[in-house]
């Protein structure tokens, strides 16, 4: 009787992690097999490399790790540093911050580094305190203030793995269209009875968009980006929001599919968002607080697209030397008289 086994490579294969493998790993693998074939055929080795658009030393260390590791070895290298940064504070600071963070549950890196600076002598960095409470949490030393909220996760930071974009200092809008402001109210109309106000202000023109929902989801905020582009008088190129959920998933699938740049702001910078915010609080005062009309939905939205008239075309701007935010536009970008 003859024995065959099977070939290490065929049994290698078996084990192979999928979720293991990156991309990178993938498409490095697809030239090498591309090279492979070109080979088998005849293919001088030159034409082969011009081909696959490879280098050649690029390739053969492909080729190397692929052969040492598998498909492994194509995974791209951890480019963490091998010497990395160890901490500078030193263990008296560390038990000071944690016998006052057990003390105060919900006090922040703010407020300890004050408290270290006057009460206790200690000339300590803000960032150095949070990096204290970093590791503290990571070690279950102490429980993030979520926890005491009753959150049992904290909240999870923006992945920028689609299309929206971390905001970059120094950005501003140069021309009507760009990085116009988004933003979202709830607004009590009655004890126990609430309305989501959205808003988007240009910040050259102060030309302003609102609409009322009974809901602030992503969903919601897609229309609202549809309501927009439909009322104002200039295209619409590029737009900001802060990182709330609603501004998400739907919101940030119809920017992308209307090929809209959205920017996403840093965490607690609302004055990075001034103008909207500002209309935020006039609308609040000028309209909500003045409104007596009745309180379903569609009385409301006329009463607010009347209201958004006045604001748009009769009412002074003091930014725009007392000109109301079309008639602004139309002189400083139209030629209007």
């Amino acid at each position: 009787m003859q024995i065959k086994s099977l070939r290490l490579k065929s049994y290698r294969s078996w084990r192979i992690d999928e979720r293991n493998i990156t991309e990178t790993a993938k498409f490095r693998l697809k030239k090498l097999k591309q090279f492979w074939l070109l080979r088998e055929q005849k293919c001088l080795e030159s034409v082969a490399f011009r081909i696959i658009e490879v280098k050649r030393s690029t390739l053969y260390r492909w080729q190397s790790a692929y052969r040492k590791d598998g498909v492994y070895g194509l995974n791209p290298d951890s480019k963490a540093p091998k010497n990395k940064r160890q901490p500078q504070w030193s263990k008296h600071l560390e038990q000071q911050v944690l016998h006052l963070r057990k003390q105060y549950p919900v006090w922040g890196k703010k407020t300890l580094t004050t408290i270290l600076n006057r009460d206790r002598n200690q000339k300590v960095s803000e960032s150095t305190i949070g990096r204290i409470l970093g590791k503290l949490t990571a070690t279950d030393k102490i429980k993030p203030v979520c926890f005491y909220y009753g959150k049992l996760k904290p909240k999870r930071s923006r992945n920028f793995n689609k299309h929206a974009q971390r905001w970059k200092k120094g950005m501003k809008s140069t021309k009507p269209g760009e990085m116009i402001q988004v933003d979202h109210m709830s607004v009590s109309i009655l004890p126990g009875r609430t309305v989501k106000h959205f808003e988007a202000t240009c910040p050259i023109t102060k030309i302003t968009i609102a609409q009322t929902y009974t809901d602030a989801s992503s969903r919601t905020a897609a229309k609202f980006l549809a309501l927009i582009r439909e009322k104002l008088p200039f295209a619409l190129i590029s737009i900001q929001v802060d990182g709330g959920s609603e501004f998400r998933k739907d919101f940030e699938d119809a920017c992308e599919e209307a090929q809209i740049s959205l920017i996403v702001l840093p965490p607690s910078s609302p004055e990075l968002n001034g103008c909207v915010e500002r209309c935020n609080r006039t609308l609040r005062y000028e309209f909500y607080r003045f409104y007596d009309g009745s309180f379903d939905l569609f009385s409301i939205r006329q009463a607010l697209a009347g209201y958004m008239n006045i604001y748009n075309t009769f009412r002074p701007h003091q930014a725009l030397q007392q000109a109301t935010p079309l008639e602004y536009y139309q002189q400083q970008f139209q030629g209007g008289n």
